[in-house]
């Protein structure tokens, strides 16, 4: 566990090797023997770090909101970074009155039409927009390019937000240029925050929208952990079961928390005959909601439950802030307390020491290597032509063309070639469906035909058994993670010795750039993808898999994934059964069939689902094993720049003749390639601690 003391210390060393990085790039923006193209590179570079040096110094986790339309998530959201405010006046009747102002739009009616981001950010650059006060708001459209973002302004008026962001807001309180215009999503940047943490406000899943629903599933790919919004006035119903069993399916595999949150406790403080105030029942009613919907061998599923639903009040909180302004200390005091907002803070900042704090941090470190890297390795390759005797050079030069025409000759054939191998792993490893229908029919059918499977309710339960089966049969000491664990590491063998020989080297990375193909690295994440490029490689896995038509729940989810640069589990294959067997239970419904028939249809429809289930798996997996070969083929490409370069940089030294300034040259780049190679040293030391 990393501990909040050793976490600082883990930030401050990146912080101290960002600002090394960020100064090493100024200083060579301006090396000898660069050119104008890379000065200006690498004043991009160093722009691109000091970036990174904001989001280690502010976000260290992701949080996905979701929950019920008007549950209250943006109302929450607001009050977690401290930016819900509270504005005493007068109603229509005179009466004194209270009115809240947030980050979001919040209203007891259906309000965030789009997903939202609220992101932190260091106030101690004064480069970037100005994110003081209320933030910093900036939109994508639908027909933005990707990762295009257009700028609104600080401190937006309530109304404004609104209109980017509600359904069916006052759009003519938008900027002209962006009247007609389908928002994607917007984010507001914020310096001023409570929380370390990047959140996302989600509309929920299924959205209508097909731009909106992709996004959600990418903002739940990056996510650490879940917040599930209920409000205080409303227990769960059968209507929010469709986005909690696809928060239940996401859990089963990837295990991020889910943080139970029961919110607007002080407009429901009326107490019952057992003088029990009516949020606590409303949460005893929502914990008994999970304990019967989400069993595990006919126990509450405890790791997905957890506590249950935690009770806060974000606006008894932004009461105390006023009567701490008007000196009110103790009303001020006891608002804070009944709000427990810090209690819920506290639990972030607990998952935050756990581990996702030192995951951002490596992963911050490992972009910044990646900026670094490239730039160490071109300058150590110009010091060793540097360093060289005049007479050896053309030596020098015929290497260098015979090894830049020996990559360019391999690269098409190696990778087609590695495909082929890949293709063969995936195989192997996805026999054991061959079985899979039976397995499901034996541990299934009877449960169908012993339940009313036209209830929702009941319906549930047999989903929820169902994605636990495939779970289990998957992840099991003979399944098919198990073992395509074990063809991964032999396809990764096979590059490793298929690299070697056709590249003629004994060591494959000395031979490609060590700063970005490492033999014992190809299995590494690789950056985030826009949502085109993951689509693209979504498809063209499909295609060489012989997946004809990857479905739309599951490719979607993967796709989200694959969008965030995770290396997710071949359980994911379970994922889009839950948004299949919905569709199903909801074409059932608007049916009048016998129970029978309807039990039967189920278990029918079993045999389709297993081979829907094989192929996710083989998408799953496959795209694995195209990130690693994707790495491969980014690297040589890379490696061939490097090649290019150094061939033009020993034909410029061997046109002008040795001089009496060629030591001082040397000694100059020496020194900058020694200190470039020890920031890259720290930043990987960074990420592997």
């Amino acid at each position: 566990m990393t501990t909040t003391t050793g976490l600082e210390e883990l930030r401050v060393e990146l912080h101290e090797a960002l600002e090394r990085g960020t100064a090493w790039l100024e200083t060579v923006a301006a090396a000898p023997t660069t050119t104008e193209e890379w000065r200006a590179e690498a004043g991009r570079d160093a722009g691109a770090m000091r970036q990174l040096r904001t989001r280690a110094a502010s976000s260290l986790i992701n949080v996905a909101l979701l929950g019920a339309f008007s549950s209250g998530k943006s109302f929450l959201l607001s009050g977690l970074q401290g930016g819900l405010k509270l504005h005493q006046g007068t109603g229509p009747d005179g009466l004194p009155a209270e009115k809240f102002v947030g980050l979001l739009p919040s209203s007891p009616v259906p309000t965030t039409a789009c997903p939202a981001t609220v992101a932190p950010v260091a106030d101690d650059t004064a480069e970037g927009p100005d994110t003081s006060g209320s933030g910093f708001l900036r939109v994508q459209f639908a027909d933005s390019a990707e990762g295009e973002w257009e700028d609104v302004g600080n401190s937006p008026a309530q109304p404004v937000v609104a209109a980017y962001a509600m359904q069916d807001a006052e759009v003519t309180n938008r900027l002209q240029p962006h009247w007609y215009r389908e928002v994607a999503e917007i984010e507001i940047l914020i310096s001023s925050f409570r929380v370390p943490a990047k959140l996302y406000d989600l509309p929920g899943f299924g959205s209508p929208n097909a731009l909106h629903d992709a996004i959600v599933k990418q903002a739940m790919g990056q996510a650490d952990c879940f917040i599930y919004v209920s409000h205080a006035s409303r227990t769960l119903s059968e209507n929010e079961l469709d986005l909690i069993r696809a928060l239940y399916a996401h859990f089963r595999v990837y295990r991020k928390p889910v943080l139970w949150v029961l919110t607007a406790i002080d407009l429901a403080t009326q107490l019952d005959h057992r003088n029990v105030p009516a949020w606590q029942a409303t949460i005893d009613r929502n914990n008994a909601y999970l304990r019967e919907h989400f069993t595990v061998d006919g126990r509450p599923d405890a790791e997905f439950i957890g506590e249950g639903f935690v009770p806060v009040a974000p606006a008894a909180e932004a009461r105390a802030a006023v009567f701490e302004a008007q000196e009110q200390t103790a009303l001020a005091r006891r608002q804070a307390a009944e709000s427990r907002m810090d209690a819920l803070r506290g639990t972030l900042e607990t998952l935050i020491e756990r581990g996702s704090g030192r995951y951002h941090l490596g992963r911050v470190a490992d972009e910044a290597r990646g900026l670094l890297g490239p730039r160490v390795s071109l300058l150590g390759e110009r010091l060793r032509t540097e360093r060289m005797p005049i007479d050896e050079l053309q030596g020098r030069l015929d290497a260098l063309t015979e090894r830049r025409r020996k990559v360019e000759t391999v690269a098409p054939t190696l990778r087609e070639e590695l495909e082929n191998r890949l293709k063969e792993h995936v195989r192997r490893a996805a026999r054991p469906f061959n079985r899979l229908a039976g397995h499901l029919h034996a541990t299934l059918d009877a449960e169908i035909r012993a339940a009313d499977v036209r209830r929702p309710i009941r319906a549930n339960q047999i989903q929820v058994a169902k994605t636990q089966a495939l779970h289990d049969w998957i992840e099991a000491p003979e399944g098919p993670a198990r073992i395509w664990e074990r063809q991964l590491r032999q396809f990764k063998d096979v590059v490793t010795e298929r690299v070697r020989a056709e590249l003629g080297a004994e060591d494959p990375a000395a031979a490609l750039p060590g700063y970005r193909f490492d033999i014992n690295d190809l299995t590494m994440p690789r950056p985030r993808r826009n949502r085109t490029t993951a689509q693209d490689v979504l498809q063209r896995t499909a295609a060489f898999l012989g997946i004809s038509a990857p479905l739309v729940a599951t490719g979607s989810w993967i796709g989200g994934a694959a969008t965030a640069g995770l290396v997710f589990p071949p359980a994911a294959a379970v994922l889009g059964l839950s948004a299949l067997v919905y569709m199903g239970i909801q074409h059932r419904k608007a049916r009048r069939t016998s129970l029978e028939v309807t039990q039967q249809e189920w278990i029918d429809e079993l045999d389709a689902e297993a081979q829907q289930v094989r192929e996710s798996f083989e998408l799953a997996v496959g795209l694995q094993g195209m990130d690693m070969l994707d790495n491969l083929s980014d690297n040589l490409l890379r490696y061939g720049d490097e090649l290019d370069d150094g061939m033009e940089r020993v034909r410029e030294r061997m046109s002008r003749p040795e001089t009496q300034d060629q030591q001082a040259l040397v000694d100059r780049l020496g020194s900058v390639v020694e200190e470039g190679e020890a920031v890259v040293a720290a930043l990987r030391g960074l990420t592997s601690s």
